[in-house]
This record gives structure tokens, sequence and C-alpha cells, in this order.
């Protein structure tokens, strides 16, 4: 590695790892700041409340990821610029493209990581996340479970009928209990059309068991199907907590994406292949699929974008850079908001106006051709 890749790199790790932790905590501060009341109101101990945020914190690393890039591209080029750096090397005949190499490639490094980072940790946390908030509903003894009602599960794949519910010391104990798989379970994969029917059974950080149970198991035309009677049978599936107890309701910022983000891309392309063979088209898993590699690239959207535009504003002040970096990384959220809400069908069912592979890919390409062209213009 040359002398100027290693300056440059210098220069940057420190402003990403403050724009890094900075924008974690300001979250991190928001989540607990807006579910106080909540947590306070039903004496939520403290032991779960920091269990939350350990297991929150990977989605919000994940997703901050590019912030922490567009912060040290910034503050790196435009400390260079405004103390004249830039122009000296320029004056000795680098390029600034050549300047702004070890930016692109940490950009690409960063997005590659990421990527593999929301494989792999950010799923098992999310399910931490929640089989955490799951035994806050069986141990905190102001949660007392409502029974005689449709539970349905956080992802739509099942639902749960209970007659009785007797909260004991970790976990509820249940009585006349019917599980129904929906539609949904069938074309993730996870289940054929199921029935099951038991006396007795518990609930348990998650899991369902069923004493004795008579389940039946179908096809979709109902021209298959198979009665049994096993002595236990079980099943994992998260529940929302206000669907024990109404009033529990906790505010997560992009928890929406969150619940995307526990099935892996792998998992998500098995998904769409079986609905299309099925002659499903789901514009919606489509589009998660799509944006779940668009959203780490930008990391190297940030590299080719924040460089070039830092320089220009360079002589406005060190703070140029930090205030350059927060207004980009707006408009670039906005505009994945914007391109995520065109991707996505209309309220009656509508196509979308925008294909989901452009809907995902969009601002990508605006904001690396616009630093390409801010680039171009200032060489």
């Amino acid at each position: 590695m040359k002398l100027l890749d290693r300056y440059l790199l210098r220069e940057m790790w420190v402003p990403f790892l403050i724009g890094q932790s900075a924008i974690v905590l300001m979250l991190t501060g928001s989540v607990l700041y807006n579910n106080a009341n909540v947590l306070l109101m039903h004496q939520v101990p403290v032991r779960y409340v920091w269990q939350m945020v350990l297991y929150f914190l990977p989605f919000l690393v994940h997703m901050t990821m590019p912030v922490a890039m567009a912060v040290a591209a910034s503050l790196a080029v435009s400390r260079l610029g405004r103390d004249s750096e830039i122009t000296v090397m320029r004056a000795s005949g680098v390029s600034l493209s050549r300047i702004f190499r070890p930016i692109f490639v940490t950009g690409l490094l960063l997005s590659i990581g990421d990527f593999y980072f929301g494989e792999i940790v950010v799923p098992a946390a999310v399910q931490r996340f929640d089989r955490v908030v799951q035994d806050m509903v069986v141990h905190i003894p102001r949660l007392r479970p409502i029974a005689g009602q449709i539970i349905v599960a956080s992802d739509h794949a099942y639902a749960f009928y209970v007659e009785t519910m007797i909260p004991r010391e970790g976990y509820i104990e249940l009585h006349n209990i019917e599980i129904m798989s929906t539609p949904k379970a069938t074309a993730m994969g996870r289940s054929d059309p199921l029935v099951v029917s038991a006396r007795r059974g518990r609930f348990e950080a998650g899991t369902w068991t069923l004493e004795e149970p008579f389940v039946i198991r179908h096809s979709i035309d109902g021209q298959n199907y198979v009665v049994s009677r096993p002595e236990r049978f079980q099943l994992s599936s998260v529940v929302d907590p206000q669907a024990f107890q109404s009033g529990f309701l906790l505010q997560i910022p992009m928890w929406t994406m969150a619940r995307s983000a526990t099935e892996t891309l792998a998992q998500l392309g098995a998904k769409i292949e079986r609905q299309r063979q099925q002659g499903i088209l789901n514009h919606y898993d489509v589009l998660d699929y799509h944006f779940k590699l668009s959203v780490p690239f930008s990391c190297l959207v940030m590299a080719v974008c924040c460089p070039p535009l830092a320089l220009r504003f360079a002589r406005g002040g060190g703070f140029t850079g930090t205030l350059l970096s927060i207004c980009l990384v707006f408009v670039y959220w906005n505009t994945l908001l914007l391109t995520r809400i065109l991707g996505a069908p209309g309220p009656t069912g509508a196509p979308p106006v925008l294909p989901p592979m452009m809907a995902a890919w969009s601002q990508n390409v605006l904001f690396t051709l616009l630093g390409l062209w801010v680039m171009r213009r200032s060489e």
C-alpha cells in the first residue's frame, strides 16, 4: 500500500467510528425515550431493556453503515482540501480519481462486509430480540395474557386460538388450543396446510408445545391428507406482546425493515421461486429481495458521491464536510423511501409504478452518476 493510500485511510477511520457511534447512540436513545412510558408502566426489569438494546444494535449498525461512510469520506476530503493538501497532490500530477481510490476501495469493502453482516448477524439478532420480548410476556406479572381471542403470529404464518391462559413461573399454561396455518405459511414453504387441536399445552420463549394433539395435514386441494395423534407437537412462532396484553406496544424505528431482515437473500430467493411455481407474484417479497442487495452497497455509493462534493465545499470549514454528509444521506434515504413506495403495489392491487429492481437500484445509480459527474467537472 502506497503512502498516499495509508494517509487517506488514517484520515478516515476516526470520523468513520465517530459517525457510526453517534448515529447508533442517537437511534438507541430514541428507542429508549419513545418506549420509556410503556416500559415503566409495565415495570419491565432493566435486564430485559438491556437485552432488547443489545439485540437491536446489529440491525442499527447494519442500516447506518452508509451514514458512517459518508461522514468519514466527507470529513477526510474536507480536511485535506481545506489545508490545500489535495491541491499539492494534484500539482504533483496525481488525478482526483487516484487520490480518491482508497476511499472507493474502502466503500466497496464496507458494502461487501455490510451485506454479509446483514446476512449472518442481523437475522439471528432480530430473532433473539423477538425471543426477549416473548420472554417478557411470560415473566412479567403485569403482562397478564388475554384468552378467548384469535392470535396471529408476527409473520402471519399461523393463527392461534386459546380458551384459557394461566401464567406460571417461566411459561404460560394453555387450555383448549387450536392452531391453523395460513396460506402464507404454505407460500413460505414452512408447512403444508395444517390444523392442530389439543386440550393442554404451554407457551414458553416463542415455542408452542401441545400435549396429545390431534393433527391434520392436507394438500391445498384437499385430495391428500394425513391424520395423526403424536404425544407432543411443538411449533416455534413469534407473537407480538400486544396480542397477549393490550397496551404493551413498543415503538421501534425501521421495525418493518427489521422484520424483513430475519430472512436471508437465499431464503427470500427460494420463497420467490416457490411462489413463481405456484403462479404467485408477491411484489413486496421481490422488492425486499432487491433492497437486501442495494442497501448495503450504498456504502460504495457514498464513497463515490461524497468526496468530490466535499472537495467543492472544502473552503467553507471543517463543519461543511459534516453538514454535507448529513444532507446527502438525508436526501439519499428519502429518495430510497420514495422509490420503495413507487416500487410497491397500489392500494387497490394495481401494479407498482416502478419495477422492483428499478425501485431498489435507481437511487444508487443516480447518486453514483452524480458523484462521477462532479469529479469529472473538478478534474
